[in-house]
């Protein structure tokens, strides 16, 4: 599932691929992912790009919520 917050960091709890081909469906480059290890992300920098997400099937959640995914993701085996 992809996942951003009102700030505009966009997620997934799953592989990065899934994330990677999400981006591109909706318009984003693979050079502006922000790879930071554990909170490696796209930013979407405008609410119009938080609307399209949301309207390609994005769900939105809470920053925290966001945090508690990372973390959460980070701490499965791999």
């Amino acid at each position: 599932m992809i996942f951003f917050d009102n700030i505009g960091h966009m997620i997934t709890d799953c592989e990065p691929d899934e994330l990677h081909a999400f981006a591109q469906e909706i318009g984003l480059k693979r050079e502006w992912y922000q790879e930071k290890g554990w909170y490696s992300h796209y930013a979407l920098t405008t609410q119009r790009m938080r609307d399209k997400a949301r309207r390609y099937g994005a769900k939105e959640i809470h920053p925290k919520e966001l945090v508690r995914k990372l973390i959460k993701k980070k701490e499965q085996p791999v």
